[in-house]
């Protein structure tokens, strides 16, 4: 058990249903990319990644370079790949780590080539065109040229070329349907060259499920492997299981009087007399102010909602419709079949991906399977 009362309880089995369920959207030979950037999304990086290659996930994506390192030195092997870019000094690491890196401008190819050379090994890269997002990558005109400049430097091996689609997530397809084609276009420039690109991957998770002419090689799973939707649009049917439950017990009972205040500011004040229950969690573990304004905790199957601001470390929540109600009992704050992370998600006015993302290390991860 957790250390302290409060934990985020994560289902790696139903991790790795979600593996078995994606893999079901995937032609034979198409690679599986786990994306298990930002912890794992929250959800943890290490036990998240080590249930994706168990599941038959051939590359890991992080987006730091501390996260790839961190995988590695709890002994993975699995083919990292770091979608967001360094700066050249970091390539002594990257080499160092076998880590297969974003390149889309020369300077770091040149450092990555001149560490290889130093170490007596190859780097791999994956380069990065820009179809339409707007962030990092060269355009498609572009591209031909420097992969040519980058596949005559010495110790460097282009290993496969990627793009981000922009609203694969929505229900109109056809500004994707653009940036696939730009994509290919991209493909054809540095094939055409004698560059040989052996992984080619754009699909995302909304991608995966709703564009397959857009797999090619490998697809990158982020959301839907922790068993959310890509969007409210993204309707394609697969069976998907929520992995996180956020949930901490009732330390405190207090009856407030009518006219009797709690919190900060007096944000709450008793229009009746009421049971008060407080709960060891707060917006420094992620559960943040925000929620206060509509959210509401489950206890005995029933809503408990908040009362007044949610503190740094903990939260009261009014329990006086609740019958029998006890120090230890333990609330939901999300991640129940009733009170879901899409929900938790439009108290906050924000995506699901942000709500996992925001609980902070010092809530213990409790893993079942």
């Amino acid at each position: 058990m957790p250390n302290r009362p409060a934990w985020a309880r994560i289902d790696l089995g139903a991790l790795a249903h979600n593996y078995s369920e994606i893999k079901k959207q995937l032609q034979p030979g198409v690679k599986l990319c786990a994306v298990v950037k930002a912890d794992a999304y929250g959800h943890g990086a290490v036990a998240v990644a080590r249930t994706a290659v168990a599941a038959g996930a051939s590359y890991l994506a992080v987006a730091t370079l501390s996260e790839g390192i961190e995988l590695r030195e709890a002994g993975f092997t699995t083919p990292i790949l770091l979608l967001g870019l360094v700066m050249p000094e970091d390539a002594k690491d990257i080499v160092d780590y076998g880590i297969t890196q974003a390149v889309c401008d020369r300077e770091l190819a040149h450092a990555l080539s001149r560490e290889a050379v130093r170490q007596g090994r190859r780097a791999k890269v994956h380069l990065k065109v820009d179809t339409g997002m707007g962030r990092i990558g060269v355009r498609p005109e572009e591209i031909g040229a420097l992969a040519a400049d980058i596949a005559a430097l010495p110790g460097i091996e282009i290993e496969g070329m990627f793009s981000h689609f922009s609203m694969a997530d929505c229900k109109d397809k056809s500004y994707t349907q653009q940036q696939l084609v730009k994509f290919r276009q991209a493909i054809a420039a540095v094939e055409g060259r004698g560059i040989p690109l052996a992984i080619k991957h754009i699909a995302e998770s909304a991608a995966i499920l709703e564009i397959p002419e857009a797999h090619f090689d490998m697809v990158r799973a982020g959301v839907i492997q922790y068993g959310l939707w890509p969007s409210a649009e993204v309707t394609h049917p697969i069976d998907l299981r929520p992995l996180m439950e956020l949930q901490a017990r009732v330390v405190w009972l207090k009856t407030l009087r009518k006219g009797e205040s709690i919190g900060y500011g007096r944000a709450f004040i008793a229009e009746r007399d009421c049971r008060i229950a407080t709960l060891p969690i707060g917006y420094a573990d992620g559960y943040i102010r925000a929620y206060g304004a509509k959210g509401a905790v489950e206890i005995h199957g029933q809503r408990a909602p908040i009362a007044g601001r949610i503190c740094m470390d903990q939260v009261m929540v009014d329990v006086t419709d609740i019958p029998d109600v006890a120090i230890g009992d333990v609330a939901t704050l999300f991640g129940s079949p009733t009170l879901s992370i899409d929900e938790a998600a439009g108290w906050l006015g924000t995506i699901n991906y942000e709500v996992p993302c925001l609980i902070s290390p010092r809530v213990p991860r409790v893993y079942t399977e």
